[in-house]
Order: C-alpha cells, then structure tokens, then sequence
C-alpha cells in the first residue's frame, strides 16, 4: 500500500519480518524514528530481531510516512517522519464475548513536520481501513492526553498508582483463606497465559496482552530499552480455598539504597479480588519490607480491607485507556445491560464513523440501536465523549455537569445512566 497526502508525503505500509534473521531494512528504519519519537536508544542487532520476532507473533502492521522531497544528509532521506502501528486485540466491554479491536501504538511524527496534517492523514487512512474490515472499536494509551480527542477518542479506562504501608505486616480486617507459593517467574510461563485470558474475561475495560507482556511476567527480559533476561524479578501464584490458581504476581525490590524498603509490583493479574488482596499481603509480610507500591483500579477496595484505611494512599491517577467507537451497532450490541431503557441520542462525529441520530433501546440485557430520521433527539454527545460513557467510565449526569452533554428532554442523562451502567469500573491493566 503505498498513498500520498497533497503536499507530498507518502503513506506506506509496512510489515514486520526477518530476513537472512535479521529485520528488514524497512522495519529496522521504523524501528529507529520510533525510538527517536519517544527519545529513546536505537536498540542493537540482536534487540532488533527480538522485538521484530514479537511484532510478528503479535500481528502488527505500521503505517509510515515518508517526505519523498528531503535529501541527504536530512535523515528523513532515507528515515519516516511519521509512524503508526497497530495489531489486533481483545476488549472486555463487559458482553459475553470479548470484541476484537485495533489496538494503535508506536505513533510519532518528527518535530520537522508538524503541523502538516500527517497523524491525521495515518489516522484516518487506518480507522477508515479497521471499520472496513467489521471491526467496532479501536483502542489505544496515550502519552499526551491533548492529542487524540480530536480524533473521535475518549477516555475509556482509568488507572491509580499507590503506596501501602507494611512495616508489621500485613494488616486485614479479613482472614486469608487462600494460599499463595512463591515461584520462580521463568518456570510459571503456562500459568501466567492462563491467567493473563482468565483476568481478560473477568475484568472489564481489560485488553488482551501482548507477546512482550508474557515476556517480561516471565523474566525474559526487564523492558524495551533492556532485553537480557531480569536477575531481580520475582513471582508467586495465589490458589483459593479449593485449591484452585486464581492469581499471580511479579514483583522486584527496589533495594537498599531506597528509603523506606520497597517491594514494587511489576504485574498483579487475578481472576478476583480475594487473590489480588492476599498476594498483596504476601508482599507485605516479607521481613524488612516497610512499602509496597503497585497500580490499582481507580476504585480500588484494598483502603476497606484494610484495619487502618490511612495505611494506603493514591500517589497518581489518570487517564489509561483511549477508545474510538467506529460502528454503534455493533460496539453497542457487544456490551449487556442490566436495566431496560430507551433514549434517541444525536451522536456528532467529524469523520463520520458514527455521526447521526440513533434509537437506542434496551430490553432485558441487549439492545436495538437504529439511525432514526423521524422525532427529536432527546440529547447530543460528541463521538469522544460517547466513547467514555460506552463502558461507564463516566456517567451521563457527570458527562452534562461538565457540558459535554446537552439535553434536549428532561431526564434525558437519567435515561442514558439506565443503559450505561455497569456493576463494575473499568480497568485496563496492561500497556501498549
């Protein structure tokens, strides 16, 4: 595939592979604009063939923009200006299937050309290509949030960060009534996929893992930037009361030199909350250890569980998840929903995915969603911000306290919290 924007950029496509084992000369240029965008060191010849062996058990495809004037010794002379990845995926949106998505990543556009239009070129070329191919949803995580609400996509998935006292231990209103073992992480490879689907199915907001992830859980490697296998990581699985594994967690100690003695947690994945709170106390009944540190749902229940609430506290918090709806019926139709309920919504949408007036209608768990022509709409919502409310990140009423919802009939937002609630917040516990 190869395309130009009118003022001579070109679009490319361009997919990973080796060659004579080593990535081709196409994908080891992407490699380095990618690193370069996110200020990072261009990775060695055997790095490189690593992460290209990942990217094709992963599926991922990148679009990559050329400046076909520039010459030597410019480095886009031979480099992308722009880059934009994606590969295919999972969301739990709280349905009886989990729906398959396009997950973006890796997008960067060189400081040389900005302000050209080419995110917006990639962009649109991908999204219009996804929404061809039946698929509803695209996901991503942004490392700007100003960039990609333009673009149709709203917050879909929170995350904290926080801190827990343990110097005496772990300090639970409730008995453990599970088991935890520890664990060497490069032997737990088929309990971590399995877990890893488990906690997928049983956590909305949740987005399937990629190759990488199973890597780092297993020790193989610390991160991107360090692909030798890690000496500090540790593991231990969590099985419940009838002996059934539930959990797993890896976690590091961050050393001497930090005060106070923190374990941090690299990867927490459980099917339940049980699990997640006892391995968490595991952590914290390691002699010596005064702190565990980790990520955590935004509404993360761990502050009630525990004897002294005061003992935890949230040191960040933000958005994590982006989602772009580009078909409403069938996103729409791929999530339940507990109340029954009926709203005619106008839906805006710039680049015309799911722009227009739709009759939503829900009867015992599922919906009818349909453009409408006929009757008013009883509110308007801009496509991003439908989006957030698509998994219940925020309500309707929260969404018009702030403007970004306008009633046309009263009760309207009332209506739309009928459909959009969930009994769960959503949570998305892997990067990408």
């Amino acid at each position: 595939m190869s395309t130009s924007t009118p003022d001579g950029i070109t679009l490319e496509l361009i997919t990973p592979e080796l060659i004579d084992g080593q990535p081709s000369e196409s994908w080891r240029l992407l490699d380095r604009a990618i690193s370069r965008g996110f200020h990072g060191p261009s990775a060695n010849a055997e790095d490189r063939k690593i992460l290209t062996e990942l990217e094709i058990q992963d599926g991922s495809r990148s679009i990559a923009a050329f400046d076909r004037t520039a010459q030597a010794p410019d480095l886009h002379a031979c480099e992308p200006v722009g880059t934009y990845s994606y590969f295919p995926g999972t969301l739990n949106v709280g349905g009886a299937e989990l729906v398959p998505v396009h997950q973006v990543t890796s997008v960067t556009v060189s400081p040389t050309h900005r302000r050209r239009g080419i995110l917006r070129s990639m962009i649109t070329e991908h999204l219009a290509g996804a929404a061809a191919q039946g698929i509803a949803v695209a996901v991503l995580t942004a490392s700007e949030a100003t960039i990609y609400g333009r673009f149709g996509f709203g917050v879909a998935a929170e995350r904290a960060r926080f801190e827990l006292k343990a110097g005496q231990g772990a300090q639970f209103r409730v008995p453990m009534t599970g088991s935890v073992r520890a664990a060497d992480p490069a032997e737990i490879a088929s309990q971590v996929e399995e877990l890893y689907l488990a906690h997928h199915r049983a956590t909305l907001g949740s987005v399937s893992h990629k190759a990488f992830d199973l890597g780092r859980a297993t020790a193989r490697w610390e991160d991107f930037e360090n692909l030798k296998p890690s000496t500090k990581l540790r593991a231990a699985l969590h099985y419940n009361a009838s002996g059934e594994l539930d959990g797993f967690i890896t976690y590091t100690f961050d050393g001497w030199g930090q005060s106070p003695a923190t374990m941090s947690i690299s990867t927490l994945c459980t099917v339940n909350a049980q699990a997640r709170r006892e391995l968490i106390a595991y952590l914290c009944d390691h002699d010596l250890v005064e702190r565990v540190t980790g990520r955590a749902p935004v509404d993360d229940a761990l502050p009630l569980a525990l004897r002294n609430s005061r003992d935890y506290s949230v040191t960040a918090y933000g958005d994590h998840l982006w989602a772009r709806l580009l078909n409403l019926p069938s996103a729409l139709e791929a999530r339940s929903y507990p109340h029954d309920a009926r709203v005619v919504l106008q839906v805006e949408d710039d680049m015309g995915f799911v722009d227009g007036t739709w009759l939503l209608e829900a009867r015992d768990g599922r919906i009818v969603v349909q453009r409408t022509e006929s009757g008013a709409a009883e509110a308007r919502i801009l496509a991003r911000d439908l989006a957030t409310l698509y998994l219940g990140t925020r309500s309707a009423n929260h969404l018009a306290a702030a403007g970004l919802l306008t009633e046309h009939h009263q009760g309207a937002a009332d209506r739309l919290d009928l459909l959009f609630s969930g009994l769960q917040t959503p949570y998305c516990q892997v990067d990408f």
